[in-house]
């Protein structure tokens, strides 16, 4: 079991989103590894189509990801709560890695379809 990087909500696998953390750059210049969750995944790519690229943000925070000082944006995530069931809380995501989710959310929807195309027997079948 591990553990999704936004809501915290623990899962057999989770999704990786490459993000770059400033403090490691020169360690990790290929970027770290977050893992989130299909549903935080979704609600941050919503956030992703949502934005404005040519409008700044008002907002200025830190990034829940990457750890960046500047302008975020807010993501909606569904926190598990065992006396509420589900609590919904936004938190701050920049817009590099709104980016890095958007490329991982696309390949993450690509692989469905194909892993479900090859399951049913449509589509071309490629090596696992």
């Amino acid at each position: 079991m591990t553990d999704c990087d936004l809501c915290g909500k623990a899962i057999p696998a989770v999704i990786p989103v490459r993000v770059f953390r400033s403090r490691l750059k020169f360690a990790y210049p290929e970027g770290i590894w977050k893992g989130l969750c299909e549903t935080c995944l979704d609600s941050a790519q919503k956030t992703y189509l949502s934005i404005n690229k040519d409008e700044l943000s008002c907002r200025r925070n830190k990034c829940v990801l990457c750890g960046k000082k500047g302008r975020v944006y807010p993501v909606e995530v569904q926190i598990p709560d065992f006396s509420k069931g589900v609590v919904i809380k936004k938190v701050n995501v920049c817009t590099k890695c709104l980016d890095s989710i958007n490329e991982t959310y696309i390949r993450f929807k690509r692989e469905q379809i194909m892993g479900s195309a090859c399951e049913h027997g449509h589509g071309y079948v490629h090596e696992h």
